[in-house]
């Protein structure tokens, strides 16, 4: 007689599978009337109680899933295949999924992944959902942040230091003596467009430049949103006593839609004002001019990413500890010096 799994059980009770999880593992409060459907559906079918979280799969899929905040962005896109590359190579298929930097889609995707049985999800987080990872992990997925880091000290994380490296940015603007620098932000719930923004704010604060709010762009992490937004505030800006004389933009993305509003406005890049990115643009070697930026290494983080999750299925070799990846700052032509 076939051996009864946890997907039998979540039939037999009509619970989900994370709150059967949560019953065996005895380390969530689980309502009364629930924890007694279960042991009684768990008695009927004969499942074996001494299974823990991490090994109530009777098999593997061979599938994980990749949850990236936008497919559109050669970053994510660039990432997405050299994962897949790898994984093919170990015998595994990839599903791609796309959050638009939603987080009730994410939900749903998350949702999906953990009805497939994925053996693990590599996920770029559209917001900082702690207890929903929490409950994936619980249920015995195995989980590799990118990108974005949200703290939880027994997940693995791979990808860059924002803070610092948009703090070197700007000190290269205020080194180049600029001192009233226009930022365009990402989305208020992504911890990179948070760190990002902190970074920008240490710079100022350690060179005795005031932070101002109104100084600050939404530009959502979208092209579109960067574009018309900078337009509104440079026609603006312009006209005022002191206009701001560069631009931050937070992504390589938002820094396309930055550089039409500045054409469309018939400025010139870095003689009327000046632009650096966080991130390169995909065709960065043939712009002109050409942009100053924060260079993300993309080969060693999509490397590094799939070295995480392919330790993240061997629970001999399981490793928890963040990797930081080095990028680097890369002059371009983008930005005009004021000190001479």
């Amino acid at each position: 007689m076939q051996k009864a799994t946890i997907k039998d059980v979540s039939e037999r009770s009509g619970f989900s599978i994370t709150t059967i999880s949560r019953v065996l593992n005895g380390n969530y409060p689980v309502k009364k009337e629930t924890r007694e459907k279960i042991m009684k559906a768990i008695d009927e079918l004969n499942f074996s109680r001494n299974s823990s979280a991490r090994n109530l799969r009777t098999k593997k899929s061979n599938l994980i899933g990749l949850v990236v905040a936008d497919i559109n962005n050669p970053y994510y896109s660039k990432i997405a295949k050299k994962i897949d590359d790898g994984l093919f190579e170990k015998g595994y298929n990839l599903l791609v999924c796309n959050t638009d930097e939603s987080e009730e889609k994410e939900k749903r995707i998350l949702s999906t992944l953990q009805d497939k049985d994925v053996d693990a999800i590599v996920i770029s987080p559209a917001a900082k959902n702690i207890e929903l990872l929490r409950q994936l992990t619980d249920a015995g997925t195995r989980i590799v942040l990118i990108d974005r880091n949200m703290g939880i000290l027994d997940i693995p994380f791979v990808g860059s230091d924002n803070f610092s490296e948009s703090k070197i940015l700007t000190e290269y603007l205020i080194q180049q003596g600029h001192q009233k620098i226009m930022f365009v932000s990402g989305t208020d719930k992504a911890i990179t467009a948070q760190d990002r923004l902190f970074g920008y704010k240490a710079a100022l604060e350690e060179n005795n430049l005031q932070f101002d709010e109104k100084n600050v762009v939404k530009g959502y992490y979208k092209q579109e949103d960067a574009y018309k937004n900078t337009y509104t505030f440079l026609t603006n800006n312009l006209k005022s006593d002191e206009p701001c004389t560069a631009i931050f933009s937070s992504n390589n993305l938002m820094t396309i839609g930055i550089i039409q509003a500045i054409h469309e406005l018939n400025l010139r890049i870095p003689q009327d004002i000046s632009l650096v990115s966080f991130g390169q643009l995909d065709s960065q070697e043939i712009i002109e001019p050409k942009v100053t930026c924060i260079k993300q290494n993309i080969e060693q983080l999509a490397k590094s990413t799939l070295e995480k999750t392919i330790e993240a299925l061997d629970d001999n070799k399981s490793n928890i500890d963040s990797n930081i990846i080095r990028d680097s700052l890369e002059i371009g032509t983008s930005v005009k010096n004021l000190n001479k």
